[in-house]
């Protein structure tokens, strides 16, 4: 992944995990997610994303303010870090976009093993009249959650990047 990253954070249903995601451009033109950033406890996540945040400059920091990870907003903000809040219509939003995405090729990531679990284990909850994932399985699924935030405000930049973008 070479250029602009954005993040996606995600606290599991149990609290024992969290989770970090890059989202960015890959040389293949896919969009490459990865779970090097942060996979541990969630104590040790305000602090893992402060260094990437000084480090990388992200187009996007994003949290679903509406889930676990909605603890993760205050201490975030007091270390400095700008978050993107996702509303329902986000999440949805979000998720058909990824799927989309992995359906039509346009994503890859690097294998690793809480990811590939998670979405083997992957299951979809109705919400607000379309489909999001469901984080209440045995699996944990901050992982997953986690990479669908951080392509969503990858693409919510790319989108308003563009060239013409704000024309009126």
């Amino acid at each position: 992944m070479s250029g602009e990253v954005a993040f996606g954070c995600a606290v599991s249903e149990d609290r024992q995990h969290a989770a970090v995601v890059s989202a960015g451009r890959g040389v293949s033109g896919r969009i490459v997610v990865d779970l090097s950033p942060f996979y541990a406890h969630p104590r040790g996540v305000v602090a893992r994303m402060a260094g990437l945040y000084g480090a990388h400059d992200p187009v996007a920091v994003v949290v679903n303010a509406k889930s676990q990870s909605a603890t993760l907003l205050k201490p975030l903000a007091e270390a400095g870090i700008l978050v993107t809040q996702m509303s329902v219509e986000d999440v949805v939003v979000a998720h058909a976009e990824f799927l989309d995405l992995v359906n039509g090729d346009g994503l890859e990531h690097l294998g690793q093993e809480p990811l590939t679990a998670a979405v083997r284990a992957a299951q979809q909850r109705s919400l607000g009249g379309a489909k999001a994932w469901e984080p209440r399985v045995e699996t944990d699924q901050s992982p997953l959650v986690a990479a669908t935030g951080g392509v969503w405000g990858f693409l919510r930049w790319e989108e308003l990047s563009q060239p013409g973008a704000w024309a009126l």
